[in-house]
């Protein structure tokens, strides 16, 4: 069982939700005004910090970009919660994926989701030749299966395909932490790697299966990839979605919403025990009382998708040490909000 400590409690998931409810604000302003949100399946659920999404990916699971080049990264010295903080919300202002080291960061990165697709694909179909019992082979059976399928498996019942190419990158990416020793091998067949690069790659893969934190015990950021979509996908999402992905075995994922205290929530909240005070409204503003749900989806097989999930709210300023009131006076000079 997950506590929501394991997957929040690092600064590149306070400063994300630090965005996030910024947004929420420009999102309740639009509504107060008549303006609408963008449709479900529309990008734009975005403010002024989050306008290009993001894509947060641990150093050591990617080698090389789209154009085959290592990837290389300005060195920052020693980081603290604060300069990480900045680059994080820098690095939300470029397109294609940021991939964060031990002592710096790569803004923009353009990945190759072929490579990606394929060794998302190979991995999860020699692993169902591998635990197969039957020695007989037939001619009945497939040993194939489509990115699509993992995908699915990896998103909330709610999102349709097709996928788009953030959705397809960061899940694809996130294979190499639920299977890191496969993944190491891929990669290794495939970019013909040299006893060096066998050693230096062997290395950063295995530190990008941990949480990185610096010397006061303060963790920057964990060995999750992070994708912070600019579409809501439901109508009950306030904001763009964030998923976080690579928590556990295949199909275990989380999301973070920002959602109304309704009926529909209200019903879940009883059904799971969860209690809620006024601590953990993020916002209340022309009736609507906002939440922060933070969901955990169990293990499934690949092209399935069960419903089945853990459900937490967050109070940003109980468990993040969030100033909500902060935000909200920066986000009302913004957003022209009365």
């Amino acid at each position: 069982m997950f506590k929501k400590e394991d997957i929040i409690n690092n600064e590149l998931l306070k400063e994300i939700i630090s965005i996030r409810i910024n947004t929420l604000w420009r999102m309740l302003s639009l509504k107060k005004h008549g303006e609408g949100f963008p449709g479900p399946n529309d990008e734009g659920a975005t403010g002024n910090y989050d306008n290009k999404g993001a894509i947060f990916i641990p150093g050591g699971l990617v080698y090389q970009d789209v154009d085959e080049k290592e990837v290389k990264y300005h060195k920052l010295g020693e980081l603290t919660p604060s300069l990480f903080r900045k680059q994080i919300r820098s690095a939300m202002q470029y397109d294609n994926a940021t991939v964060l080291f031990k002592d710096g960061i790569a803004k923009g990165i353009n990945l190759d989701s072929g490579f990606f697709s394929k060794a998302a694909r190979t991995i999860n179909i020699y692993k169902k030749a591998a635990f197969r019992r039957k020695k007989k082979i037939s001619s009945k059976i497939l040993m194939q299966l489509d990115s699509e399928d993992i995908i699915k498996s990896h998103c909330p019942t709610y999102f349709s395909s097709p996928y788009g190419a953030r959705t397809r990158i960061s899940t694809c990416v996130s294979i190499g932490l639920i299977e890191p020793s496969m993944f190491f091998v891929f990669y290794k067949t495939e970019l013909k790697f040299s006893q060096k690069r066998v050693k230096g790659f062997s290395e950063l893969l295995d530190t990008a299966q941990q949480a990185f934190s610096i010397a006061d015990g303060t963790t920057l950021f964990p060995p999750f990839v992070v994708v912070c979509h600019d579409t809501r996908y439901s109508d009950y999402n306030y904001t763009g979605l964030t998923r976080i992905l690579g928590i556990g075995k295949f199909g275990e994922f989380a999301t973070l919403s920002f959602e109304r205290i309704d009926t529909r929530l209200l019903n879940e909240l009883k059904r799971k025990g969860i209690e809620y005070s006024q601590d953990h409204i993020v916002a209340d503003y022309n009736d609507h009382q906002i939440l922060c749900v933070l969901r955990v989806y169990a293990p499934t097989n690949p092209g399935r998708r069960s419903t089945k999930h853990q459900t937490f709210i967050i109070s940003p300023k109980t468990d993040l040490m969030i100033d909500t009131q902060k935000l909200f006076r920066e986000a009302k000079k913004q957003y022209n909000i009365q």
